[in-house]
């Protein structure tokens, strides 16, 4: 009994160690899976979708300044609670034109969808506008640990619509997506993202 008991141990005590050894890119592997970006393309119209609009209209803004599309639709229909303390009742699509318009992308290349509560909801909304002004390349904005999901929702159902969809992961202002375990912005981020994901799995 002994002897299973120091084997047990010896196995345990060899187990930890190498997990301790490896924890970085086990770590760093619980957000890569959660990753799928494209290399950016030029595009009919790119597509920013609403939460984040600080990091997610960063990242628009200079894709749009290097050409990659010519207009830059913001969506999303849910409400940014926290400036109703300032009396202020505002959408989040409304804070990511407001920083595009900041970061100087004229209003002429901007337009607004007030729809949207959700990824799928966004998915469906942005669809239905891409048939009926019958574009065929288009660009999505979102945060990088959403891209992965983005494309779960959104690959299949562009691609039978014969419209070709790249995603661009906008870096987080907060933490870094790669070290997300450093910080409680992204171990909330990434909890957050993989109970999303198995939420879309279930219902989807």
């Amino acid at each position: 009994m002994r002897k299973k008991l120091l084997i047990i141990l010896g196995v345990v005590v060899v187990l930890s160690t190498v997990l301790y050894l490896l924890r970085t890119p086990l770590l760093r592997s619980c957000a890569t899976a959660l990753i799928h970006e494209d290399k950016p393309e030029k595009c009919e119209a790119m597509f920013v979708l609403s939460g984040g609009a600080y990091d997610r209209g960063n990242a628009a803004a200079k894709l749009f300044q290097q050409g990659l599309a010519p207009t830059v639709i913001c969506t999303g229909g849910n409400p940014f609670a926290e400036l109703k303390t300032l009396g202020v009742d505002t959408l989040e699509s409304d804070l990511t034109m407001a920083n595009l318009r900041r970061l100087q992308v004229p209003d002429s290349a901007l337009q607004q969808i007030k729809y949207g509560s959700s990824t799928r909801e966004e998915a469906d909304t942005i669809l239905g506008y891409c048939r009926a002004h019958r574009l065929q390349r288009i660009l999505i904005v979102t945060s990088r640990l959403h891209t992965g999901r983005v494309n779960k929702v959104f690959r299949n159902r562009f691609s039978q619509a014969g419209i070709t969809v790249l995603l661009c992961g906008a870096l987080s202002s907060r933490f870094d997506e790669l070290n997300w375990w450093k910080n409680e912005d992204g171990l909330i981020a990434v909890n957050n993202e993989w109970l999303k994901r198995l939420y879309y799995w279930w219902k989807y």
